[in-house]
């Protein structure tokens, strides 16, 4: 029921409650299809296979958010966060000359280090030597554990400039690594490689830092530059580079629009871009183009929003959570909200799911609000040229065929066209309960939501409490989506952590209960891949669960058949397609590429490259 409390506190979007990782959820009393020509089909998995796995860690768990809150709070140190976060980097130096050494540990100590850097490079390039100086030993006294090899470095360099220019100082020299003295490429000793061939490139040979690696499968790398700075012609927004397994170049693509979202599958058949205007580009292997289309125009969009009656915040595009092509580059597929559409290259639907919603919610079928007194009947039977007793078919009939006389599209010159027009829908309205702008579909009502159980409940002296906020997301959001390697079924991952396989036809066939959503669900065949915030996850055989890793901030996934590795800036961490160790790369500069060799792997910073032998990509 929808309690006094309710009312008095009104409507408003509140936090989504935390979702159980159980199964049950509410059988609800309407069906998807109101006013829409092609409704998605209710997602019902009690017939798939259930595979229960280790619940994934929530990010505010393990990244020190909530000693963060707590540092964030104190009035000793709190004060040093909100300068930080301003800027104010003279005023985050002199508060933390008021904190003792224990209260510079932690979060505050990166603040403090990172103005103490800021401070003295200004003073450097204002020739403020000195004052450089000091600082810069005032940072390794106050916050060490938080000095880098660039802040000494930096020390060392403000000592030479001084003696240079005549000016006296008592410091001594800091002892600090060369950059130039650290190894280029190291691998870990249970490695079981070997480097070969480590060189500097040639100019011609070094890789654009404006390309990212989008993605690595079965026959080569899809590398992006998102900035489309590579180009030089105007109007492009980004650039497109396909390369072989080889490092080979197959081709390059200026793009005139951005790249929002992308979708890479493991064959290698194609990439989906999906641009900030939300319109969806499939491009083949070779660059070309397949398909592209409008999302926001697509008719089953254009549906929901009109007969879908929920709150939305953000652009458009921040509700396609996923795009992705097939591995046979006939098919895409695109999100919305909690939807799924599976769609052929023309843009005809295959497929389209619906997810079911959180547990407590309902979907009921509205009709308009729009009442009249009998007067107001009398008069918009009148309008209608009819009479009681009336058939709805004839008020549809009359209306319509009004409408295509009064409608203000076939009266431009008419001024009146319009309110007759109005007379006729609010006619319509009245008589009927339903908005006439939706009798172009099979059905005319709206779905809407409703809570079927209260937020809070409790027993007060024989009597039941019931509290219902009317807030909230009822819908479980698909926010990750692939196609599965073989077979042409999908993977659909919802944002209360249910990772949902459907079949060809899509038909629910397994569903993955990890209590968060994957950022990323990467299908090999043998093996599947879902990885989290926290959490990589490698199931074998689509049921058994193989391995899984903790994985928070280890670098991004790049999966191939013969294994998958976890990529930072500088480090290249190797596994078996099992989830096993096998070894990892430290480079001394960020690492741009990595191709395959018939004896191993290539990997390229932006100066050097070396081949591992014995790591097979």
């Amino acid at each position: 029921m929808l309690s006094f409390l309710s009312r008095i506190l009104g409507k408003g979007r509140g936090e989504d409650p935390q979702e159980n990782t159980g199964l049950t959820h509410v059988a609800h009393e309407s069906t998807r299809k109101s006013g829409r020509r092609e409704p998605p089909k209710e997602l019902d998995w009690s017939q798939a296979e259930y595979v229960p796995l280790p619940p994934s860690p929530p990010t505010w768990e393990v990244d020190g958010r909530d000693e963060f809150h707590r540092e964030y709070s104190d009035p000793s140190i709190g004060p040093v966060f909100q300068a930080g976060f301003k800027g104010q980097h003279t005023k985050v130096v002199k508060l933390a000359g008021n904190l003792s050494q224990e209260q510079r540990q932690g979060r505050v100590g990166e603040v403090i280090a990172k103005a103490y850097g800021k401070l003295v490079i200004q003073r450097m390039k204002s020739g403020q030597l000195a004052a450089a100086a000091k600082q810069s030993i005032e940072m390794f006294e106050r916050v060490p554990r938080h000095v880098k090899d660039v802040d000494l470095r930096r020390f060392n360099r403000i000592l030479k400039e001084m003696e240079k220019s005549g000016k006296k100082h008592g410091y001594e020299p800091v002892d600090v690594a060369s950059p130039s003295s650290l190894p280029l490429f190291e691998v870990s000793e249970d490695a079981p490689w070997t480097l070969v061939g480590e060189r500097k490139l040639k100019v011609g040979e070094r890789p654009d830092p404006a390309f990212t690696i989008a993605a690595i499968d079965a026959r080569g790398t899809w590398l992006l530059d998102r900035s489309g700075a590579s180009a030089d012609q105007s109007g492009v927004k980004s650039v497109l580079r396909r390369m072989d397994r080889h490092g080979g170049l197959v081709g390059e693509k200026a793009l005139y629009h951005d790249a929002y979202r992308t979708g890479t599958g493991t064959a290698g058949s194609g990439i989906a871009i999906m641009d900030s205007g939300v319109v969806l580009h499939v491009y083949d292997e070779d660059l070309n183009l397949v398909t592209e289309s409008n999302l926001q125009a697509d008719p089953r969009v254009v549906d929901h929003f009109r007969t879908i009656d929920t709150n939305y915040w953000g652009d458009f595009k921040s509700q396609v959570r996923a795009v992705d092509v097939s591995p046979d580059g006939d098919w895409y597929l695109f999100t919305l909200a909690d939807e799924a559409w599976c769609c052929t290259a023309s843009g005809n639907a295959v497929w389209g799911l619906v997810m079911p919603l959180k547990e407590g919610w309902k979907r009921v079928v509205g009709r308009s609000e729009r009442t009249g007194v009998a007067q107001d009947v009398e008069e918009a039977l009148r309008l209608f040229g009819l009479s009681l007793p009336v058939d709805p078919t004839d008020i549809k009939r009359e209306y319509r065929k009004l409408a295509q006389v009064h409608h203000p599209d076939r009266n431009a010159g008419d001024p009146t066209a319009t309110e007759r027009m109005k007379e006729l829908n609010s006619a319509f309205e009245i008589l009927t309960g339903v908005d006439p702008n939706t009798l172009t579909y099979d059905e005319s009502d709206v779905t809407y939501f409703a809570r079927t159980d209260p937020d809070y409940a409790m027993e007060l002296e024989g009597f039941r409490l019931e509290i219902t906020m009317t807030g909230g997301v009822p819908q479980d959001w698909v926010y990750a989506a692939s196609f599965a390697a073989v077979g042409g079924g999908a993977y659909l991952a919802t944002y209360s952590g249910k990772v949902i396989r459907v079949s060809r036809e899509g038909r629910p066939e397994s569903v993955y209960d990890i209590g968060t959503c994957p950022n990323e669900i990467v299908d090999v065949g043998l093996y599947t891949y879902f990885l989290t915030p926290t959490r990589l996850y490698v199931i074998e055989d689509r049921a058994k669960l193989a391995a899984f890793l903790d994985v928070f901030q280890q670098g991004r996934l790049l999966v191939t058949q013969e294994g998958f590795g976890l990529l930072t800036g500088k480090q290249l961490q190797w596994f078996t397609p099992a989830g096993a160790k096998t070894g990892e790369l430290t480079a001394r500069d960020p690492i741009r590429a990595i191709y395959a060799t018939n004896s191993g792997t290539i990997v390229q910073t932006r100066q050097h490259q070396v081949e591992i032998q014995g790591l097979f990509m």
